[in-house]
């Protein structure tokens, strides 16, 4: 035979290697977990008082860019920061899935995973085992996390649809305490 059989089958096998590529999962924190369209029935309280919460440039765990306006632009945001060392920060996750489900699509959840010794694969390693089911921000330079003054982790913000910084939680949000905030800005009507 001549290498021109040999030669398809393996164009044929890289082919079928990057379909069947593009149909794994995407890694926990990606773009797949950012929130989906604004759902009908729900308006937001604007926070006039408060400040405006400091920009963020920065990319998600999966690379995907990630500003500010992608975060809250329509719709109050609830940002975690966090890294893969710190336990009460894990302890801080049921109450970000009870939020993510309960909220759903009218709030964005997302985490800020900042520690410039990370390795990328031990967070994701991480992330699988805490079972993430939101955005992922690594901040490996901590730019965000200075900009929101964090000092150590967790630490919670809550920013409403506005852009406006409504509150932070030094040592992370009290789950009663985030969710009465929510409730003051998230309006819901209808069913």
């Amino acid at each position: 035979m001549s290498s021109i059989p040999r030669a398809a089958l393996v164009g044929g096998l890289l082919v079928t290697a990057l379909l069947f590529g593009g149909c794994t999962p995407q890694e926990r924190g990606g773009e797949d977990r950012l929130p989906g369209p604004l759902p009908e029935g729900v308006t937001f309280e604007a926070s006039p008082s408060a400040p405006k919460a400091p920009s963020i440039d920065a990319e998600l765990v999966d690379g995907t860019p990630v500003a500010g306006d992608l975060l809250w632009g329509d719709r109050p945001a609830v940002l975690q920061f966090t890294t893969a060392w710190c336990t009460r920060c894990d302890e801080q996750q049921p109450v970000l899935d009870g939020i993510s489900r309960d909220y759903g699509d009218a709030v964005t959840v997302a985490l800020v995973a900042g520690d410039p010794s990370e390795d990328r694969d031990l967070l994701l390693e991480h992330l699988e085992e805490l079972g993430v089911g939101q955005p992922v921000i690594v901040d490996p330079d901590l730019r965000v996390w200075r900009s929101y003054a964090v000092d150590e982790p967790p630490m919670t913000a809550l920013v409403d649809a506005d852009g406006r910084l409504v509150k932070l939680w030094p040592g992370g949000a009290d789950e009663a305490k985030l969710r009465t905030e929510l409730d003051r800005i998230v309006q819901r009507t209808g069913g």
